[in-house]
């Protein structure tokens, strides 16, 4: 076995005991990353011979969530669903394809872990394009400047997602926007996110009710504009001068609406997903003083996302992140929140696109 492991043409493959000491180096691995395996055979893995890091700039070998060692504590496979990158001999960073098995001895003990990768620099460089295409039509700098009482954050469970924020001018001086959640995740929920951008553009400077976007992307997905995703969307439209924020929903989870001070509840919209049925109603809400309130929109993903006993977040856990985060801006409030739920999960990537919105009004009731 360790001569056929040994002479796989592409494929590195390491194995390690149970203390992730590196007992097997192939020629592959040797080849990709030019350490030979006298030089690191006998050495554990994360003493200064991988260092793996992975896409959130997070280091693996330093931390409770490398795949090698998920895999063994956990006593399952696993193939993470984006790449690692590791230090080779020469310092440069090496985008890798990872997967990863426990081993067992004849009583089903786990007693050490391998590990099995390949070079995967061309396709890290085009999944980088995409994300960088797909960033800038989330709301940047000049935007979020432009209008202070917003602030967004995501955190996609590939490299790129189908959750998608997008803000635009409304009519009469108001801000529009929506936040979306495509069905699946990766990248042909984040193409459904392409065309849902090219065709909001028609409506900016122009809508003057939430209500307006989601039909008029209910209408193109009825027109064959998408046939294999159907998506969940809050809109809204807020009138910063007259602080009134109006709502509407297509089958996404309740909003939060905090009070300064710390209450939180969640408001109830019932409707339908856009593309899962024909139905044109909307659910809608308004709220004609927005003054010293905030309002959360997220994705499913955030009360959805389990721990590592598979315990959800849920709606609770959410709520009560949200009330104790309410002291921050905006923006690093949605951060925040990411961030906690992300942690939530103690896993190498979220089960599912993570994404928060949040609209502030708290800083109106300072001013007035």
């Amino acid at each position: 076995m360790t001569e056929v492991l040994d002479n796989l043409e592409d494929l590195g493959v390491y194995i390690t005991d149970r203390q992730r000491r590196i007992v097997f180096w192939n020629k592959a691995a040797a080849r990709i990353t030019g350490f030979a395996a006298a030089e690191v055979v006998g050495r554990s893995c994360h003493d200064k011979v991988l260092s793996h890091v992975d896409r959130h700039g997070r280091s693996l070998c330093d931390s409770s969530v490398c795949p090698l060692a998920l895999a063994m504590e956990q006593g399952r496979a696993r193939t993470p669903r984006t790449f690692v990158f590791s230090r080779a001999k020469d310092g440069a960073r090496v985008p890798m394809a990872v997967s990863v098995t426990p081993i067992k001895d004849a009583a089903g003990v786990v007693v050490g872990g391998l590990e099995v990768f390949r070079e995967a620099a061309s396709e890290v460089r085009d999944l980088e394009l995409a994300q960088t295409v797909q960033r800038q039509w989330l709301p940047g700098p000049e935007q979020l400047a432009r209008w202070p009482f917003l602030g967004h954050a995501c955190c996609m469970a590939e490299m790129v997602g189908g959750d998608l924020v997008r803000v635009f001018p409304g009519a009469n001086g108001t801000v529009a926007g929506l936040l979306a959640d495509i069905s699946g995740h990766g990248v042909a929920s984040a193409l459904v996110t392409g065309f849902l951008v090219s065709n909001l553009i028609p409506l900016e400077g122009k809508v003057r009710s939430p209500v307006e976007i989601l039909q008029h992307l209910a209408g193109l997905y009825e027109q064959g504009g998408s046939t294999f995703h159907y998506y969940s969307a809050q809109a809204f439209v807020y009138d910063p001068v007259a602080t009134r924020l109006h709502l509407a929903n297509a089958g996404h989870p309740p909003p939060i609406l905090l009070e300064e001070g710390g209450a939180g509840r969640f408001l109830d919209l019932p409707s339908d997903l856009i593309g899962l049925f024909e139905a044109r109603e909307f659910a809608t809400l308004e709220l004609p003083d927005f003054t010293g309130k905030r309002l959360v929109i997220y994705s499913d993903g955030m009360t959805e996302a389990p721990d590592p006993a598979g315990r959800r977040l849920g709606e609770a856990g959410l709520l009560a992140a949200c009330q104790r985060l309410a002291g921050l801006p905006p923006a690093n409030h949605a951060r925040a929140l990411v961030d906690h739920v992300f942690a939530y999960t103690h896993a190498a990537d979220p089960v599912d696109d993570l994404t928060a919105l949040v609209l502030d009004g708290f800083g109106l009731a300072r001013v007035r």
